[in-house]
C-alpha cells in the first residue's frame, strides 16, 4: 500500500491536489492530509482549515483511505509536514505549489515548499496552483 502525506491550506489548495490524485490513484493508496495553522488558534482560519479537510473526505474517501489531521498548536506548517511524513514512512509528499508571484520571485520557492524539499528524504510532489 502506498502512503502519501499531503499538506494543505484552504479549499482551493485541496480541490488542486485531489484533482490530480484522482488521476493517479488505484485504490491501493492511503492518504494523510494535514491542515497547519500557522499562527494560532483563530476561529476562522480553524473553520477554513476544517473545510479544506473535508474536500479530501468528500472527494477522495471512495478511491483510498483518507485521514485528516489539523494542528492549531500555531508551530511552522513544513516541520507539520516533514514530521507526519516520517512518522508516517511516507511513501510520498504533496503540496501545493502557489503562482501568485512576479515572473523573478517564481525562482525561488515560497519558505513551506522549500523547507519541505531541503529537509526530507521522501518524494515531493509539486501541484500547480494556478487558476484554471
Amino acid at each position: 500500500m502506498t502512503h502519501i502525506v499531503v499538506g494543505t491550506d484552504s479549499t482551493e489548495t485541496s480541490e488542486k491536489i485531489c484533482a490530480y490524485l484522482r488521476s493517479r490513484l488505484d485504490g491501493n493508496e492511503s492518504i494523510s492530509v494535514l491542515n497547519s495553522l500557522h499562527g494560532g488558534n483563530d476561529e476562522e482560519k480553524v473553520r477554513d482549515g476544517q473545510e479544506a479537510l473535508s474536500v479530501f473526505e468528500e472527494q477522495l474517501a471512495e478511491l483510498a483511505t483518507v485521514e485528516t489531521e489539523q494542528n492549531t498548536a500555531a508551530s511552522d506548517p513544513a516541520h507539520d509536514i516533514l514530521t507526519l511524513a516520517d512518522a508516517e514512512d511516507a511513501d510520498e509528499i504533496i503540496i501545493g505549489l502557489s503562482q501568485k508571484r512576479s515572473p523573478a520571485q517564481k525562482v525561488l520557492f515560497g519558505s513551506i515548499t522549500q523547507s519541505v524539499l531541503t529537509q526530507t528524504d521522501h518524494p515531493v510532489v509539486g501541484v500547480p496552483l494556478k487558476p484554471d
